[in-house]
């Protein structure tokens, strides 16, 4: 369905998540908001290791003066109740059908690696100057190894990142030439977490968040056909659940020195901690096994 807009799109939004915080427990939904002013809700009852764009939900978009509602038909009483409540406040008009399906994709993830598309040789060597460039401006290291950057991120992180048993075994093995950065990396994906927590949400997607804190690359899944065929791969055991690994930090490309992942298990709702599933080499995907 697609509503005019009576108020502007920033109103809007605040209204959206100030109706998702009262009545998330009600209804039983969680809310992420991504970029461009678009919402996503889905029924908190839904299995923990599928992926947020994979299962049933309802979708609000804004669109110049419109508000489209992308809704699956068994989430259609969540329509109902936003929908009610952004009338009652005039923030929208009557509805009418769209004409044409909305696609809703996510924003500022690159998935080329994932997706298969070549890197040329010529790019690969440009990458090679830049991080050679980078190596010789570099202050000295704080961290000797990857087990000591990790164990200090937890330490000053606290609660809201968690190392799982293969997160501290696939660091003590780690060689990545950068344990500064793996360090700063879980700082910072304890930091979403919190930050997550304290305001109910982000504000926008992690790839975002995690962009704008560190410029961090994190891509928030696989293919499903990828986590399929490795699925004990991409699945860690924490607390006697099977967690999915799917979200990741990425950095660089290559060797194992050259290369790093953290494969992390997303906070399914704000309050939950982050947890670090690996930290070390790239799993194997359907382009590329190792």
């Amino acid at each position: 369905m697609i509503y005019p807009l009576l108020k502007s799109a920033e109103q809007l939004i605040l209204k959206v998540q100030l109706w998702a915080r009262t009545h998330r427990n009600r209804l039983g939904i969680l809310a992420e908001y991504r970029p461009n002013g678009e919402v996503r809700f889905i029924v908190a009852t839904q299995p923990q290791l599928m992926d947020v764009d994979n299962i049933g939900g309802c979708t609000l978009s804004v669109r110049g003066n419109s508000l489209i509602i992308s809704c699956a038909q068994a989430c259609a009483g969540i329509e109902y109740a936003i929908t009610e409540f952004l009338r009652k406040g005039k923030l929208i008009g009557p509805g009418r059908p769209t004409t044409t399906i909305e696609i809703f994709r996510r924003k500022n993830i690159r998935h080329a690696h994932e997706m298969g598309r070549p890197i040329s040789e010529d790019a690969k060597a440009k990458r090679r100057v830049r991080r050679a460039e980078s190596a010789n401006v570099r202050p000295p290291a704080r961290f000797a190894s990857v087990i000591e950057a990790a164990l200090a991120a937890k330490a000053a992180s606290g609660k809201w990142l968690i190392l799982s048993e293969r997160a501290l075994q696939t660091a003590e093995e780690s060689r990545y030439t950068d344990p500064d950065y793996v360090y700063q990396a879980l700082i910072d994906l304890g930091h979403t977490a919190e930050h997550n927590a304290e305001h109910q949400g982000l504000g926008n997607s992690w790839a975002e968040f995690l962009g704008n804190l560190g410029s961090h690359d994190f891509v928030p899944n696989t293919s499903p056909n990828t986590i399929q065929r490795y699925y004990a791969a991409y699945h860690i055991r924490h607390e006697n659940d099977d967690l999915c690994i799917a979200a990741h930090i990425r950095q660089g490309t290559g060797s194992a020195r050259d290369c790093l992942r953290i494969y992390v298990v997303q906070p399914r709702k704000p309050g939950d901690p982050i947890i670090i599933g690996q930290i070390g080499a790239h799993l194997p995907t359907d382009e590329r096994a190792h």
